[in-house]
């Protein structure tokens, strides 16, 4: 990922912190990994780590790209779980969807929370910088 894009990720790993909290049931928010290190993961839950990944066009083309799908399966890999933005829901996967094959359908029966419309525009925008910058 160019650097700017990294930056612009991390607004969003913000602007999701409530949703994120919310699928996990956490009762605090989470420490978020800094800019300045390539962690594994960007949030931190008291030891429940997450990586955040967008998929952003998921819908259009009716599935996770293969990039995409390669990332959250060395994140599960590594011991860190994934919440995935796919609009309009954010769904969790754990170490034991490894073997996922990044289809909409089975997505569907993961933990998932609802992200108000505001906030997908938000990010975006956010992901539109992140492609075309």
């Amino acid at each position: 990922m160019r650097e700017a894009a990294y930056f612009w990720s991390k607004e969003a790993e913000k602007i999701l912190v409530p949703f994120v909290q919310l699928l996990v049931g956490a009762q605090k928010p989470p420490q978020i990994s800094s800019p300045l290190f390539a962690e594994s993961w960007d949030y931190d839950f008291d030891g429940l780590l997450l990586d955040l990944k967008l998929a952003m066009k998921a819908n259009i083309y009716g599935k996770i790209s293969d990039q995409t799908l390669a990332d959250i399966r060395a994140s599960l890999r590594n011991g860190v779980m994934v919440a995935l933005l796919v609009p309009p829901y954010l769904y969790l996967l754990s170490p034991c969807d490894i073997t996922w094959d990044g289809s909409l359908e089975s997505l569907r029966t993961r933990p998932f929370v609802l992200v108000p419309r505001e906030v997908l525009e938000q990010v975006w925008e956010i992901y539109s910088r992140m492609t075309t910058n």
